[in-house]
């Protein structure tokens, strides 16, 4: 039966087969073919068919892939579950595999292109710093993607949409930043800032990707002038502030040493303001008394007050006259 479908085949492509026997007694066999290109076209088309469909009818997944599957150059349907064997229709669907489970690393501002060797990009890593300071910033992302149709047909090369978008939040968040702030206290700052920008950014245009790590890798001056001339200026900010803290400490003790002295004089001040006063009182007091004394006997009151008013005056004088019914006499002070 097998030699009967063969015979058939090979009379549809004009091929004749025949056998016979030689002078010698041998089994001979002679081929005789004329060309059928109708038939031949067929024949093909038929191997191709089967072919394709033998071949081109299933393809496989990996457990970090997704598909999406294209009827006729247009989008279909999204295959959503990673890894297996699926199918499909041969000729007329074509397969797009992407890696969804992966995180995809991208560098901006720098090139590798061997172990620990690479090469800058200066067109991506020089940027303008707040207080128009220029620095040199190279960094990389990190990516997921989250769905297949976003990630093909939204929009027009995907990679190179994210590159422009990172390098722009990247620049917005710089030019806010002092260049010393990213070169010391602010680097991870910088680093989450333009992560949660550029994870907007690609919500916004409906790139459906997830911003994994923005993470800084070198962050300098971009030539060896700029950094001298840099390193000068930090110099001699360095000087300013050390100047400025020693007049700072000056300045604090300066005043600390007049609130001294300022508290001293106020506490004398209060000290001379209480005895003037209880001087004062006690002279309003012993007046007071002399007034009740002189209300109640005004001649002895007012002889009293001349002999001790005389009695003061006469101790406190070196030399003593005394004029008596015109008569002076010298008295000498009685020690």
């Amino acid at each position: 039966m097998m030699n009967n479908k063969f015979k058939k085949l090979c009379n549809f492509l004009g091929i004749t087969i025949s056998t016979g026997i030689d002078r010698y007694g041998n089994k001979r066999v002679a081929l005789s073919a004329r060309f059928l290109p109708f038939n031949w076209m067929i024949f093909i088309a038929g191997i191709i068919l089967a072919g394709g469909l033998l071949f081109d009818s299933w393809f496989s997944l990996d457990k970090t892939e997704r598909a999406a599957i294209e009827t006729f150059g247009k989008f279909s349907y999204e295959i959503e579950t990673s890894g297996g064997l699926h199918a499909k229709i041969p000729f007329i669907q074509t397969v797009h595999k992407v890696p969804t489970e992966v995180r995809h690393r991208w560098e901006l501002g720098f090139r590798t292109v061997g172990k620990n060797e690479y090469y800058d990009v200066p067109e991506e890593s020089t940027m303008l710093t707040r207080g128009e300071q220029v620095g040199s910033f190279e960094w990389i992302f990190q990516y997921t993607i989250k769905r297949v149709y976003s990630w093909l047909y939204i929009v027009k090369d995907p990679g190179k949409v994210l590159d422009k978008v990172s390098q722009g939040t990247m620049r917005l968040i710089v030019g806010k930043t002092f260049l010393d702030d990213v070169l010391t206290t602010q680097k991870y700052e910088v680093q989450e800032s333009n992560r949660k920008l550029f994870q907007q950014y690609c919500q916004l245009i409906g790139l459906e990707v997830e911003i994994n790590e923005v993470q800084l890798q070198d962050c300098d001056l971009p030539n060896d002038a700029v950094k001298a001339a840099y390193n000068d200026v930090m110099s001699a900010e360095n000087r300013r502030n050390a100047q400025k803290e020693k007049a700072d400490g000056y300045a604090l003790e300066v005043i600390k040493a007049a609130q001294g002295d300022s508290a001293k004089i106020i506490k004398d001040a209060m000290s001379y303001q209480s005895e003037r006063v209880n001087r004062a009182k006690g002279e309003l007091e012993r007046f007071m008394g002399l007034l009740d004394e002189y209300l109640k006997d005004p001649v002895t009151t007012e002889n009293k007050l001349w002999y001790e008013a005389k009695q003061e005056v006469y101790s406190k004088a070196a030399k003593k006259t005394v004029i008596e019914n015109q008569s002076i006499l010298n008295l000498k002070r009685y020690e």
